[in-house]
This record gives structure tokens, sequence and C-alpha cells, in this order.
């Protein structure tokens, strides 16, 4: 093998991209000799449906590829004003949140002692939670000594965190304020900051 040079590079590089032109040229279905048709798109004959991506803050328009009930693909959408039918690999890959086996359908719950976990219901899981909420509410919520030396309990508590998603808009960021102040909860943040 020569001496890779600096000219020898430039040779190699430059017969590459001439190749490729070519190889892209000579794009022909060996059965119909028609250049258009030499590779079917996975996408032909599947529906778009246009949403905002979830991954970060950003918000880019994304167009998914639906056939058959099952996301083919996640493509830029060339009219959103943020990112202009550009996508980063996460966006790209976020079909496989939709078509992964290892995907959750259902909550599950692991019981004390065990090393297993169990689904359960929707609504079993939601009010496991909120017993939770209130339990540590109720057991984490500030004292302090009123004027007349009076211990009260204040509408603060120290422990639960509540972290917010880099997905929602300001309304919704608004309405998750408004909750955790609600609860008591002032260790909060928003995702988007991290």
């Amino acid at each position: 093998m020569p001496e890779l040079t600096r000219r020898n590079f430039m040779k190699f590089t430059a017969a590459s991209v001439a190749a490729a032109a070519v190889a892209d040229k000579q794009h022909v279905s060996a059965d119909t000799g028609d250049a258009d048709k030499a590779f079917p798109l996975m996408t032909a004959g599947a529906t778009s449906a246009y949403g905002l991506c979830h991954f970060c803050s950003v918000g880019c328009g994304i167009e998914v590829k639906i056939k058959d009930n099952k996301v083919v693909s996640t493509e830029g959408f060339p009219d959103h004003p943020i990112n202009e039918g550009t996508l980063c690999p996460k966006g790209r890959s976020m079909k496989e949140l939709a078509n992964s086996d290892l995907r959750l359908t259902h909550p599950l719950v692991r019981k004390p002692g065990s090393d297993e976990w169990e689904p359960i219901s929707w609504e079993n899981a939601m009010d496991k939670i909120a017993n939770k909420v209130k339990e540590v509410r109720e057991e984490t919520f500030s004292k302090t000594k009123n004027i007349d030396g009076d211990e009260v309990t204040v509408n603060r508590m120290d422990g639960i965190f509540s972290l917010g998603s880099a997905e929602i808009d300001n309304e919704e960021a608004y309405l998750y304020t408004k909750f955790n102040r609600a609860l008591g909860i002032h260790n909060y943040t928003h995702q988007a900051e991290i």
C-alpha cells in the first residue's frame, strides 16, 4: 500500500466522491429498469400525523408516518417555524417509544419483601400515589410559632421535590406551579433549566 500523503488522501477522496456519484446515477431497479422505483420507501402508503417532539424544551415539529397502525418513521416537519424540517437523532428515533416491546403499557408495583413487579390498574396506581403524597405531606409540614407563641402548621413541606416537564407550555407551567404551591411544595423546578 502506498504511503498516505496529503496528495494521495486528496486523490482517494476525489475518487470516492466520483464513485458515489456514479453509483447514485446507476440506481436502477434490477426488475423493471425504472430508476424511480429502485427501492420502495418504508413510508410508501403511510398516513401522516403532526406533533411536537418531547425530548427537550425546543419544541421541534415532527411528522409521524403511520402504516398498519404502527409508527414507521418520525421526521422533521418542514413547515414548522422552529426546526424547519430538521430533527436531532433523539427525535428521529422517537418511533421506538411507540414500537418497542420493552415499553410499559400499565403501572407496576413491587410489594414489600418481593423481588417481582406486578401489574396493577391505573385507578389503583393513582390511589397509591395520592395516599403517599398525603402521608408525606402530613409528616413533613413545617411548624412555626405565631405572634402569641403558639405552634402552628404552615403550608410548606420539605418531604417532596417536584420536577416539571420540558414539554409543557407556559399555561401548563403556570398550573404546575399553582399545584405545587397548593400542596405546600417549595422544592420544585423545571426540567428545561437542568
